[in-house]
């Protein structure tokens, strides 16, 4: 597969900025600096995989990341609304990047 072009590891890029983001947007009950270091690293992760696509690796590191950032809200305290959209961020990239490691295989 060529470099940059798997749309599952720019939805997760793009959805990791948005979760690195949302703090400021969403009134954070709890800590959300964990949270915003977990999504760095999925931003990170996610443009390492779009330049190495058939890395396996990197889309393992991507999926246990996205399971981290589905319970920072029980760590770090995160309550409401706020919660909700980590988790339901954090699953869809959890789906993706299933579905990228799936297509390397």
């Amino acid at each position: 597969m060529e470099k940059f072009k798997r749309v599952q590891d720019w939805v997760i890029a793009v959805l990791g900025l948005y979760a690195a983001l949302s703090p400021l947007f969403y009134a954070y009950s709890g800590g959300s600096g964990f949270s915003v270091v977990v999504a760095i690293v999925i931003i990170v992760c996610a443009i390492i995989a779009l330049s190495m696509p058939e890395s396996k690796p990197v889309q393992w590191i991507l999926i246990v990341a996205s399971v981290l950032l589905f319970i920072v809200p029980w760590i770090s305290a995160i309550a409401g609304w706020a919660a909700w959209n980590l988790r339901i961020v954090s699953i869809v990239m959890i789906i993706l990047a299933a579905t990228s490691l799936k297509a390397i295989e």
